[in-house]
């Protein structure tokens, strides 16, 4: 048995076959695996001296939870297989295309990046599930968030996530600066550093320039 299932073990049987014998396994866990801390070691002197008679049971229990959650609960991610894809999350629309097809393509093309974006790939299955996967998959995530679109904070606070678990992947917002100026970006997103942009020409400049900082960055660590 290895010190995982052991602890799982004290955990789903605690008291088992008494409080006694319990205790003493505990005690004899957290001391061999150095995780005993002064909280345990009180309520364990506590539980022999008095029994199962109070709280004392209940809350070392509740410890040996947060030691288990703390050493093994780690959520893991899973590794890049595509080093060289930046996703694009933008609003699909026939206004937007010109800065797709004249900004973000080139410049990522130009860094010798792949372009992802989802509307461009086939795929069978759920989209939820391929959207996921290529964000997982990529270096940077680019969203637009010129016109509020749900899928593109969705897509965005995946990438969010994903750094929350070491993951990573670089995000990019960026917005036409009138769209800014006029309609807003959603508030939780309104303090970051967001790169605006005036027309097609203006963007490309200003992509090239972060996108490449970003990456340099990265590729340099």
């Amino acid at each position: 048995m290895n010190e995982k299932e052991a602890l799982k073990k004290l955990i789903d049987n605690p008291k088992q076959p008494n409080v006694s014998e319990w205790v003493y396994e505990v005690e004899t866990f957290l001391n061999d695996t150095s995780n005993m801390s002064k909280e345990a070691q009180e309520l364990i002197d506590r539980i022999k001296f008095h029994g199962d008679i109070s709280s004392f049971c209940g809350n070392l229990i509740a410890l040996l939870h947060q030691l288990y959650k703390k050493k093994y609960d780690i959520i893991s991610i899973p590794p890049i297989t595509k080093r060289n894809q930046i996703f694009v999350a933008m609003m699909f629309s026939n206004e937007t295309r010109i800065f797709y097809e004249n900004a973000y393509k080139p410049v990522i093309q130009a860094l010798n990046y792949s372009v992802m974006r989802i509307d461009e790939k086939e795929y069978t299955g759920s989209i939820i599930s391929e959207i996921q996967k290529e964000i997982t998959d990529s270096v940077a995530l680019i969203a637009d968030l010129t016109g509020n679109r749900g899928g593109v904070y969705y897509e965005a606070g995946i990438a969010r996530g994903l750094q929350l678990c070491n993951h990573p992947i670089k995000l990019i917002l960026t917005c036409k600066r009138d769209f800014f100026n006029n309609e807003k970006v959603h508030f939780d997103v309104s303090g970051d550093n967001i790169l605006l942009y005036e027309n097609d020409a203006d963007l490309n400049n200003k992509l090239s320039t972060r996108l490449q900082a970003v990456l340099d960055k990265e590729n340099n660590k």
